[in-house]
């Protein structure tokens, strides 16, 4: 089994979950409890896209479940697919080349940060000091793509 970075955060914080805001009233909230992990697309504070996958006997259960009520619709995934989709935003931009070659600066606040950028302000990424996970990011070529951290809690805030 394919080992996950997100994975080893969940169970070292015994939880762990956050959410990265987007324009337009939009989240995505990345997080994991014991062996159950979970990315959830909101819009407006209403669940637009819950994926959900479980770890069990080292065999992923994976389920995406789109729409509520009478149009709500739950699909199997294949194993890991939950896992790997929450990997790839939680270390968004981190293996770029124009973060992984410049030294950040640290940035000492609420949550502390590494903050890389590029140019002259074209792109900037902020990662989480204690977490390693990316809670910000913006590209002036591409304003929809930028976020912002929302939320973090773990341990006994955090809930499957």
């Amino acid at each position: 089994m394919a080992e996950y970075r997100f994975m080893k955060q969940v169970e070292e914080n015994d939880g762990f979950e956050f959410c990265q805001a987007y324009r337009d009233e939009v989240d995505h909230i990345l997080g994991g409890k014991g062996n159950t992990f979970w990315f959830v697309v909101m819009k407006n504070g209403k669940t637009r896209e819950s994926c959900v996958g479980k770890l069990v006997d080292g065999v992923w259960e994976d389920t995406v479940e789109k729409g509520s009520g009478k149009t709500k619709k739950t699909k199997t995934m294949a194993p890991g697919y939950t896992i790997k989709r929450i990997e790839k935003a939680a270390y968004f931009m981190q293996n770029e080349p124009w973060v992984k070659d410049r030294k950040p600066k640290v940035i000492e606040d609420g949550c502390p940060h590494f903050h890389h950028m590029y140019g002259f302000g074209d792109k900037a990424l902020d990662v989480s000091k204690d977490y390693g996970v990316t809670i910000a990011y913006s590209d002036l070529s591409d304003v929809p793509a930028g976020f912002h951290l929302r939320t973090l809690y773990t341990g006994n805030d955090v809930e499957a």
